[in-house]
């Protein structure tokens, strides 16, 4: 009453088939959902950028104001711009490694003085413009 060998192989083969058919599916679905997400992690970062952009307009203007009230309520707000741009710079990252040093760069906001991250959001924000003029096409 028990199958013969050959039939107990014929069963495994097609068996292991159909599994290695699915895998087959997944692993396209995998390719195709990671280019949609590092096409999401460009539009996140953008976003991101658009946050750290006000924040440093705000930071130049702070320091072109010297030590007003005005300056200190502007160089504040900037930090606060900073970190809004944080949990959307934290997605990205997520999305694609490319943005790690964005995010890393916004956790320092109110720990390291803001002159000494200036350069590196504008380089890293710089990096996600061209990133998109790139993508945009003609």
């Amino acid at each position: 009453m028990s199958a013969g060998p050959a039939r107990r192989h014929r069963r495994a083969v097609t068996r292991n088939t159909r599994s290695g058919g699915v895998g087959g599916v997944v692993a396209t679905l995998a390719l195709v959902v990671s280019g949609c997400a590092s096409h999401d992690a460009l539009g996140l970062a953008q976003k991101a950028c658009a946050k750290v952009d006000g924040a440093l307009a705000l930071y130049a203007r702070s320091q072109s104001e010297g030590s007003s009230p005005q300056a200190a309520a502007d160089a504040a707000t900037s930090v606060v711009q900073l970190h809004a741009a944080l949990p959307v710079a934290a997605v990205a990252a997520g999305e694609s490694p490319m943005w790690q040093p964005l995010m890393t760069t916004l956790t320092e906001a109110g720990r390291v003085p803001e002159q000494y991250l200036v350069h590196a959001l504008t380089v890293q924000c710089a990096d996600a413009q061209a990133n998109g003029n790139a993508n945009e096409g003609p």
